[in-house]
């Protein structure tokens, strides 16, 4: 039986679709999310994401629309197949455990006789006989399944989540344009960096060390004071996330968690097998990594949704080397505010009735700080991994001559939940995966560094954040 197997596995690894997968997967990647038994010793295992392609794969034309929408090389026949595989090699082994489990209960129900007879001992030798070979075939079997969990299951996680319908194809689409961007004589136009050092506001040296100085500092202070107290007044909970998180939380917010342009990896030189480790990244309290770390692998009461945070404090993103910004427009720290909602997953008109309010919230804020900004549905191939439909406001940078996205919101459906396990309990004790909204609603480098190039001789401060300075100046002088 062994050797039936072990010829079955290498007659499907002579297909193309596994050869692609065993032998052009290389071992660089280990997940930290579907840890294989081979690494379970080395790799803390904390949760297994739920694992449900099928689902996915129930449409393969409408996924390979949304994988070439996405412009993303995949090929998705290949991996259907793939997963088939996998699944019956998965329901193999449990079909040699069910068969060890029947022969053990007859060896035993044998060895309490109490007067044996010939023919029982023939036939105890020959139980045996057949539950050794059926633990030789489930190792084997176990081998092959550990192969697949470390190439097949590894790029079938990397599979984005399904694209929202008002989702536009190529072309970004403008819902929202509210006043006229400022358009300055070409002798006027400079970059907020040097309007910033001019004016004392800024000292910038590079994205990973720029300071906010004099009356940039307080905008910075009293912007996030403004946002803080719009959301809270909206019955939206503050919270604050930690800075640092585990590769598991990184991975399953549909990042690469070995890939030090996606997130910074603090890496331990007393750790022996440092390739594989699951390591600690530095990711700041507002990050969607830290947020998603508050409920991993949690089942929340059903009359506790929806669940409605927002944080306020750093990001951290490494600066990529493919961008065109500069200045404060790319740094790899900024002052955030992050929104993150939970919900039931009943259907589509609650996820969208509570996208939108909390859309006009952040609209409402965008009108109370500047005379122009636009609301932008960004295209499939702009989206993450992660992301079902993003909305973006951007305000416009004269000196580029170019929106820059200061904010966004974005849907994500069951992504994350059935990758972290974060459900909720129904009426009737089912169990369901919750839906998940989260979203930048500012970022302040970007702000003022827009904020500057449309008056490049004097920091013009809102009209609602000078109001909220002059308070807490009054308070002050009092005290």
């Amino acid at each position: 039986m062994a050797s039936k197997l072990l010829i079955q596995r290498i007659a499907n690894l002579n297909h193309g679709f596994l050869k692609d997968v065993f032998y052009k997967s290389c071992r660089k990647y280990v997940s930290t999310l579907h840890v294989s038994g081979r690494n379970a010793n080395k790799i803390c295992v904390f949760l297994l994401p739920y694992l449900d392609f099928d689902e996915r794969f129930d449409d393969i034309d409408g996924l390979q629309k949304e994988i070439k929408l996405r412009k993303l090389n995949m090929d998705v026949i290949e991996m259907k197949k793939a997963w088939d595989f996998y699944k019956s090699i998965e329901t193999k082994y449990l079909t040699l455990e069910y068969r060890k489990q029947e022969i053990s209960m007859i060896i035993t129900s044998l060895l309490n006789k109490t007067e044996k007879t010939s023919y029982d001992e023939q036939e105890l030798v020959k139980l045996r006989l057949q539950a050794k070979m059926i633990r030789e075939d489930m190792k084997n079997v176990k081998d092959i399944q550990w192969d697949l969990d470390e190439t097949i299951i590894e790029k079938l996680l990397k599979l984005p989540n399904k694209l929202d319908g008002r989702t536009p194809p190529s072309t970004p689409l403008i819902l929202q344009n509210v006043g006229k961007p400022f358009i300055l004589l070409e002798n006027n136009k400079k970059n907020h960096i040097e309007i910033g050092e001019t004016l004392d506001l800024i000292q910038y040296k590079d994205p990973m060390n720029y300071y906010l100085l004099n009356d940039a500092a307080l905008f910075e202070f009293e912007l996030l004071n403004f946002a803080g107290k719009m959301l809270t007044d909206n019955n939206i909970m503050r919270i604050t996330g930690s800075d640092f998180c585990r590769s598991v939380l990184v991975e399953g917010s549909g990042l690469n968690h070995q890939n030090p342009a996606d997130t910074f990896i603090l890496e331990n030189d007393q750790e022996p097998v440092t390739d594989i480790i699951s390591h600690m990244h530095l990711v700041g309290g507002t990050s969607l990594s830290s947020m998603l770390g508050l409920h991993a692998k949690q089942l929340i009461k059903s009359d506790h949704l929806p669940i409605k945070y927002y944080s306020v404090g750093r990001q951290y993103t490494p600066v990529s080397n493919e961008t065109m910004l500069s200045g404060l427009f790319s740094v790899a720290q900024a002052s955030t505010v992050n929104i993150f909602l939970i919900l039931k997953d009943i259907d589509s008109t609650e996820r969208t009735t509570e996208f939108n309010k909390m859309l006009k919230i952040i609209n409402d804020f965008y009108s109370n700080i500047t005379n122009h900004y636009r609301v932008v549905i960004r295209s499939a191939p702009e989206l993450l991994t992660c992301e079902e439909m993003r909305v973006s406001i951007e305000l416009w940078s004269p000196f580029l001559e170019q929106y820059i996205e200061v904010g966004h919101l974005s849907l994500h459906g069951k992504y994350f939940s059935k990758r972290l396990l974060i459900g909720y309990e129904t009426t009737d004790k089912v169990k369901e995966f919750t839906s998940i909204i989260s979203g930048t609603m500012l970022s302040v480098p970007r702000i003022i560094g827009c904020l500057l190039e449309e008056n490049p001789d004097k920091f013009v401060m809102p009209s609602k954040i000078l109001k909220q300075l002059s308070d807490y100046r009054t308070i002050n002088t009092d005290n």
